[in-house]
């Protein structure tokens, strides 16, 4: 087998595989975040005001501005209802009031 000094195949394979470990996580990660941003949806529908939902629009916004860094500063491909959702809610305190009731109303949809 060839050898060279500088490269180890078993070293090259060995971050190949924990590179794609990460790209699993990565995903499982995603599944996970679509699932709690869709249940905080769920709970926002049952509010009657704004203000009584402003607890799970603060989680709304932590899970944005997090989920933002990844794809913009990063540029980590995110599933397309998470990408929307972090477009939409890009300017959050003004997308909490555009989106509420179209949330509430089921016009807005994750």
């Amino acid at each position: 087998m060839f050898k060279d000094t500088f490269i180890n195949i078993d070293e090259i394979e060995t971050e190949l595989k924990s590179m794609q470990e990460t790209l699993e996580n990565f995903k499982s990660k995603f599944s996970l975040f679509s699932q709690t941003v869709a249940y905080i949806f769920d709970k926002i529908k049952t509010c009657n005001s704004l203000q009584e939902a402003q607890n799970y629009f603060e989680f709304l916004d932590k899970i944005q501005m997090g989920l933002a860094c990844l794809l913009f500063k990063y540029k980590i491909e995110l599933p397309y209802r998470l990408e929307r959702f972090v477009r939409d809610f890009d300017n959050f305190e003004e997308a909490k009031y555009i989106y509420f009731e179209q949330i509430k109303t089921g016009e807005y949809k994750f």
